[in-house]
């Protein structure tokens, strides 16, 4: 009669000190690659905030003002109406908000604090800049924002993925409308134009961190719109390489 088989435990080793997981390292180099970006922007947002600080404009409101009544004539329709019926009547507590969420992001982001929250806070100040039709330089602190946000966020399962992607098409789309002008040299100062490829760049980077770029470079291929570009860009001397690699697992995380 077979004696019976002893139980097996499994060990798991931790660690030694002063040792990372590959997960870990993986952050870290995160960090490394955006410690530029978020040096500038602390940069950018204390000297907005120190700039209000020490003006006694700012604190009675007429720089505010000031600057709603310039940038009236380029202001969005419906943030003109915003203007005119919340900004102007509250001028004081709105010049008050803008320079504690300034200094508040600073403050974050030089501590390394709540990042995510600063980083969403600039992302709200910068859309209610460009909507007011002040693009320059909100567009530029919107691209590295949103930069950081995807590079700090986890990858999600491609249907969450797909829901959020169409969260950001659906105003990309209703504001395209409102675009003035196509010509190159006047493009980038378009608050309707900015701010509907702000939302289309942002889609397209939910949709890359989800499916993965060789995915997505076939489903654009398999279509008859992305099958001809590819052809025209094959002419150009232009080559893809969309050879099937091994999908790498995708977490499904809401986060």
């Amino acid at each position: 009669m077979s004696a019976a088989s002893a139980p097996t435990a499994t060990v798991v080793i931790p660690n030694p000190p002063g040792t990372s997981s590959s997960a870990d390292r993986q952050r870290s180099n995160v960090g490394v690659t955006l410690f530029p970006l978020q040096l500038f922007l602390v940069a950018g947002w204390g000297r907005a905030a120190i700039e209000k600080l020490i003006d006694p404009a700012w604190w009675n409101s007429q720089h505010l003002r000031a600057f709603l009544d310039e940038q009236r004539p380029d202001m969005l329709p419906w943030f003109r109406w915003i203007s005119d019926r919340v900004l102007e009547p509250f001028a004081p507590q709105v010049a008050i908000t803008v320079l504690g969420l300034q200094l508040a992001i600073a403050v974050c982001l030089a501590t390394n604090l709540r990042v995510r929250h600063a980083l969403w806070a600039g992302v709200a100040l910068n859309l209610c800049f460009t909507m007011a039709g002040r693009v320059n330089p909100s567009a530029f602190y919107l691209v590295i924002q949103l930069t950081m946000l995807f590079a700090l966020s986890r990858p999600v399962a491609p249907t969450i993925a797909l829901r959020r992607a169409t969260i950001w098409l659906i105003p990309a789309t209703l504001v395209l409308p409102f675009a003035t002008t196509l010509h190159p040299r006047d493009v980038i100062d378009d608050p309707a134009l900015m701010l509907s490829f702000l939302g289309v760049a942002a889609a397209t980077t939910t949709l890359a961190r989800s499916y993965g770029v060789s995915q997505m470079s076939h489903a654009v291929a398999s279509t008859r719109v992305g099958a001809w570009l590819l052809g025209i860009l094959h002419r150009l001397g232009v080559g893809f390489d969309m050879s099937d690699s091994e999908p790498s697992s995708i977490p499904i995380s809401g986060s």
